[in-house]
């Protein structure tokens, strides 16, 4: 039985040493300059390859929509005639409505904001209020930034100010 346990720890006794990780810096083998290293490419100025490049790479800017009667995802582009309108709100760089939900302290706070607002801030926060009112029971609340021209109501009033919107065609 005396001889088992002293084969048993030496056995234990290489198990451990190779099972020995490197955990010190000393221990860790050195670092390998790979600067000299040879990468075989070529470039091309080509302009009969790059068109296929130009393909594959993202555009720069968003494209313009094509104007149509009737898009099949809802989406209407800006009025025209906006000049005569007391408050102007400029689309997001997508062609998107500016109304966003923030969503805060755990999920129970939602607030609607509406940004990028340009002239009459408070006309807006006024009709937008006297729509939203009849469909809830609580008091409606908000905050008006005019030096930052944003609005923000408090609650979930993301559609409804969509709908409002796009039915003014703002």
């Amino acid at each position: 039985m005396l001889a088992f346990k002293k084969l048993s720890c030496t056995l234990n006794k290489y198990i451990y040493t190779a099972c020995k990780r490197n955990i010190s810096f000393y221990d860790s083998p050195f670092l390998v300059d790979h600067e000299n290293t040879k990468i075989k490419f070529e470039t091309s100025t080509s302009p009969e390859e790059w068109k296929y490049v130009e393909r594959v790479l993202p555009p720069a800017v968003v494209p313009t929509p094509i104007p149509k009667n009737n898009y099949p995802s809802k989406w209407k582009p800006q009025g025209d005639n906006l000049k005569d309108r007391p408050y102007f709100i400029a689309r997001t760089k997508n062609h998107m409505l500016p109304v966003y939900l923030c969503i805060s302290q755990r999920g129970i706070r939602r607030i609607t904001k509406i940004k990028n607002i340009q002239g009459d801030i408070w006309l807006l926060e006024k009709q937008l209020r006297d729509f939203i009112q009849p469909q809830d029971i609580r008091p409606i609340r908000s905050q008006v930034n005019e030096f930052a021209g944003y609005i923000r109501f408090h609650g979930d009033y993301v559609n409804a100010i969509k709908y409002w919107l796009m039915k003014r065609n703002v």
